[in-house]
């Protein structure tokens, strides 16, 4: 539920300027338009008219294009995904208690969004060069954004909705190999399988998909499947288990219908900027979960998928008790004092600009507010242009929160002890730095 101290999404737009071919015609620019309040049609001609506007002044003094516009009472950022094509998103603050906004963070919204509609659509240009008109290309753009604007949490967003990492299930060799010994021999018995990812926990084993598609599928999977069937499913969300019995959270509900499944649009092996098209099949059984990428130009017959449904559910129940007898002795003894070992009043996030990978325990009770995260997608915004980096700063809630990056690597801290002084903080962050770095694990970040 919103809260009045909470910034409120105020509109949500998708424009092309090159749409508007005369004078007067200014409202078929419009590709997707959703405002909070009730809003004509001219007013939104006015709106978006005002971003474009923005948008040229500011390309007449930068080869770099506007990405923010703070006023008193909103925030608005830009995002260019494709030429002509712009996404522009508002916030509007509250009056009173106002909680810090980053720019940083909502442009990253923006871009995910993006992301998201390319991986089940395809790039905005080849959408609308293949529809019948433009009526159709906008009806394709409301029925996606429409509900995921929905899902939007701009009070909450920080420094994990910056960095939209993925996390690695650190596992020894032997249970790697035994994981991709399965998934080489799922791929040779099914040749239309192309692609295969693994998850256990929620967290990445292996993926075949290359950096950028596995980023988007894992937010994907974790921030709206997952969450959606926990409710659909009515069970309490106390275990990360989605269920303890196989079945498919994306795919056929059974095989005497015609098989329904998400057509996917990749990057990976993808020539001459054709994208690889593929159908996904997301498969559950207790911790386990595969996602099958099944290729879109092949004729799968229902015995096909019979056939494969039935090695997965004899074969993923093994695989699930040989990855978490592997896991256990780890969690049983997991607490924060585990991975943050020098002060247990400290919470971290450590990140690899490269791989993607990141180890959090900002999520540990005391977590860290909502707040404080958003703190450190500023520190973000002035070093990630920057080979190293060492900032410590202190907040007015007697707070500390230090940023540290190392080439591709960052890790930020938030110290939670208060009446503590620079000089302990530093040593503090300093020894965590060191744990972190030597540590074997750190090799999935």
């Amino acid at each position: 539920m919103e809260k009045s101290s909470d910034p409120l999404l105020h509109n949500l737009i998708l424009f092309n300027p090159t749409l508007c071919t005369k004078e007067g015609q200014e409202q078929e620019k419009i590709l997707f338009y959703f405002a909070r309040d009730e809003t004509s049609e001219d007013a939104m001609v006015r709106q978006v008219g005002l971003c474009e506007g923005m948008i040229n002044f500011t390309q007449r003094f930068s080869n770099n294009t506007c990405e923010a516009l703070e006023t008193k009472n909103t925030r608005q950022v830009y995002y260019g995904p494709e030429p002509d094509f712009w996404m522009v998103l508002t916030v509007r603050l509250p009056e009173k208690g106002c909680k810090f906004v980053s720019n940083l963070t909502l442009r990253a919204t923006l871009i995910t969004s993006y992301n998201l509609f390319k991986l089940f659509y395809g790039p905005f240009s080849v959408l609308m060069s293949k529809v019948e008109d433009i009526a159709t290309f906008r009806s394709k753009l409301k029925k996606f954004f429409g509900p995921y604007r929905t899902t939007l949490k701009i009070g909450e967003n920080g420094i994990l909705d910056h960095v939209c990492g993925v996390q690695y299930l650190p596992i020894d060799p032997n249970t790697y190999l035994c994981c991709q010994r399965f998934l080489n021999s799922l791929r040779d018995q099914f040749s239309p399988v192309l692609y295969t990812v693994l998850l256990f926990k929620e967290k990445l084993i292996y993926s075949g998909l290359n950096k950028h598609d596995t980023q988007v599928l894992y937010y994907y999977l974790i921030n709206i499947l997952f969450p959606a069937h926990l409710e659909t499913s009515g069970m309490e969300v106390i275990s990360k288990s989605l269920q303890t019995l196989g079945r498919y959270l994306n795919g056929p509900d059974n095989f005497d219908d015609n098989i329904k499944a998400s057509r996917l649009h990749l990057t990976t092996d993808s020539k001459d900027n054709q994208l690889t098209q593929v159908f996904l099949l997301v498969y559950n059984n207790q911790d386990t979960t595969i996602c099958l990428m099944i290729d879109a130009t092949k004729s799968c017959t229902k015995t096909f998928y019979k056939t494969l449904n039935s090695c997965l559910t004899a074969n993923i129940p093994t695989l699930d008790h040989i990855v978490s007898k592997q896991v256990a002795p780890k969690a049983s003894s997991s607490s924060v004092a585990q991975y943050t070992p020098v002060n247990d009043n400290i919470r971290y996030l450590l990140y690899n600009y490269d791989n993607l990978a990141y180890i959090s325990t900002l999520h540990c009770q005391p977590s860290v507010s909502a707040t404080f995260t958003r703190i450190m997608c500023d520190i973000a915004a002035d070093i990630r242009d920057k080979r190293d980096a060492d900032i410590v700063v202190k907040t007015g809630s007697d707070i500390w929160i230090s940023a540290r990056k190392s080439k591709s690597r960052v890790l930020f801290a938030v110290v939670l002890q208060k009446s503590i002084h620079y000089i302990s903080v530093v040593e503090d962050i300093r020894k965590l730095s060191l744990h972190l770095f030597n540590k074997a694990y750190f090799s999935e970040c």
